[in-house]
């Protein structure tokens, strides 16, 4: 799965990875977070609405008005594939979630050691996502995003057994593309970026805390 996700480098550096216009840095607040949760609203690229290149920051969740629990944040690509009715209306609206990596956690409960996984190559990376937002619609739960997510293969399997899943900027532009159909898109999402690009270390149990968002959240610990 994808537990945390860190978004410290500017937007404008997100959306250079895209080779996008920075025109729309005025479109949403900046500011480094280091440890952002579920239930937070992250930075999110995307060309919803009037196909235009766009940056919001949505609700990371989704919780249709008919379900009984709570926001869901990560979407199972093997669920998506199957053509899920939970998420098959969202996969029209999809956006890239950028990040300089996200966190996970091993250990037995109530001694979990977290773990932050970047890319060897220290660009941004740009998780799939969908959502059930457009441009005008309140920010909510209901109107929420979630990651997709597959199973982890290689040595991140240690760390955990799903991952998000993590495009190249070509595969990114095309999957945010409103005329790229839907049957195209999902294709994308079964040749994401392998985990021999990334690399992981574990971190300080602070940032278990969501409130923690000193820039050492991520800082590889000594052993």
């Amino acid at each position: 799965m994808c537990g945390r996700i860190k978004q410290a480098v500017g937007l404008a550096d997100y959306m250079e990875t895209l080779r996008w216009s920075p025109r729309a840095i005025l479109d949403v607040p900046d500011g480094p977070k280091y440890n952002v949760p579920p239930g937070a609203r992250p930075l999110v690229l995307h060309r919803l609405g009037d196909g235009a290149e766009h940056a919001d920051r949505l609700f990371w969740g989704y919780k249709p008005p008919w379900y009984k629990h709570g926001p869901v944040s990560n979407a199972r690509l093997d669920t998506v594939l199957k053509g899920s009715g939970f998420w098959k209306p969202l996969l029209a609206n999809r956006i890239i979630v950028p990040a300089d990596g996200w966190y996970e956690w091993t250990g037995d409960k109530g001694d979990k050691q977290p773990w932050f996984i970047n890319p060897k190559d220290t660009q941004p990376i740009l998780m799939a996502g969908i959502t059930a937002w457009l441009p005008g619609r309140e920010v909510s739960a209901e109107t929420g995003f979630a990651i997709i997510t597959d199973d982890a293969a290689g040595g991140m399997v240690d760390i955990h057994d799903r991952r998000p899943i993590c495009l190249s900027p070509e595969d990114a532009i095309t999957w945010l593309d409103p005329a790229t159909p839907v049957d195209a898109a999902l294709e994308l999402l079964t040749t994401s970026r392998p985990e021999s690009a990334f690399r992981w270390w574990e971190v300080t149990r602070k940032m278990g805390n969501t409130r923690y968002q000193l820039d050492d959240a991520s800082k590889q610990i000594d052993l």
